[in-house]
């Protein structure tokens, strides 16, 4: 029985290792994908800034940032 339980044993790491890894790289590019979307919604309000033509609120809804958010990148654009 301990012998079949050790040969099982064995035989099953090889796929949850492979498991495992497949769920930290699916973690990874769910990861990349949200940054770069944030990255995304960052540099549009920032082009939305410079024109000085949208309020904060228009910035924040066509971004999809929030308000505070674009006041922050408002604040920094300034220094």
């Amino acid at each position: 029985y301990e012998n079949v339980q050790k040969g099982i044993g064995a035989m099953m790491r090889g796929p949850l290792i492979q498991t495992e890894a497949r769920t930290i790289l699916n973690q990874g590019i769910k990861q990349g994908k949200s940054q770069g979307i944030n990255e995304t919604k960052t540099k549009t309000a920032l082009k939305m800034l410079r024109t000085g033509k949208l309020t904060i609120e228009e910035i924040a809804e066509c971004s999809g940032l929030s308000v505070s958010e674009v006041e922050q990148l408002a604040g920094l654009q300034t220094l």
